[in-house]
C-alpha cells in the first residue's frame, strides 16, 4: 500500500472522526476536573476524576492525532513547510486558538456585510429602489478589500497546518479545514 493509498483510506477519516470527538470529551473532562479540583467549585462530571490521568490521556490523543494528521496529508500534492507547533504539549489547542484568532477578523467582518447587504437589499426592494441601488457591490468590494488578507490567513493555516489548503481561496476554507476530520471529509 502506498502513502497516497494509505492517506485516502476511509479509515483514517473515521480514525480522526473517532480521535477528534474523544479529544473534545477529555478536554472538557479536564477542564471540569480542573474546576473541580483547583477552584474547588462543585461541578456534575468530574466528581473521581483526576487531573493527571486526564492530562496523559489528553497528551496521547494529541499525539495520535498528529500521527493521522501527517498520514492524511499525502491525500493532495501539497508539499511546504509546517511550523511543528503540534509537538508541543497542548499545541493543537494552541494551534486552533491561533488559527481562530485570524479567521474571526476576516469572517466577522465578511458575516456583517452579508447581512446588512440582504436586509439593506430587502430594504430596497421594499421602497422599490433596488433596480437602482444595488449591495451586490458592496458584497463585492468588500471580497476585493478582504482577499489580500483572506489569502494570508490561509497561507498561516498552511504554516501551522500539516494538511495543506489552497491559499487562493475563500476564508472559509482554513475555517472549515481546522479540525482533521472535516479536512478528510473535504478531501
Amino acid at each position: 500500500m502506498t502513502r497516497y493509498q494509505l492517506a485516502c483510506n476511509k479509515a483514517i477519516t473515521i480514525i480522526a472522526i473517532i480521535l477528534e470527538i474523544i479529544m473534545v470529551v477529555v478536554c472538557i473532562l479536564l477542564g471540569d476536573a480542573i474546576i473541580q479540583q483547583v477552584f474547588h467549585i462543585q461541578t456534575l462530571l468530574a466528581n473521581h476524576v483526576s487531573i493527571p490521568v486526564f492530562i496523559i490521556c489528553f497528551l496521547f490523543l494529541q499525539y495520535a492525532i498528529v500521527f493521522v494528521e501527517r498520514i492524511a496529508r499525502y491525500r493532495k500534492n501539497a508539499d511546504g513547510f509546517t511550523l511543528p507547533l503540534a509537538f508541543l504539549p497542548g499545541g493543537i489547542i494552541i494551534r486552533t486558538v491561533f488559527m481562530l484568532a485570524f479567521e474571526f477578523i476576516v469572517v466577522f467582518f465578511k458575516l456583517i456585510i452579508y447581512f446588512l447587504s440582504v436586509l439593506f437589499e430587502f430594504i430596497f426592494q421594499i421602497l422599490h429602489i433596488h433596480k437602482y441601488l444595488g449591495t451586490s457591490n458592496l458584497v463585492d468590494t468588500t471580497d476585493l478589500i478582504l482577499e489580500p488578507i483572506e489569502i494570508g490567513v490561509n497561507y498561516v493555516y498552511n504554516f501551522l497546518y500539516y494538511h495543506k489548503i489552497q491559499p487562493r481561496t475563500s476564508v472559509f476554507s482554513s475555517l472549515f479545514n481546522s479540525t482533521l476530520s472535516f479536512w478528510c471529509i473535504n478531501h
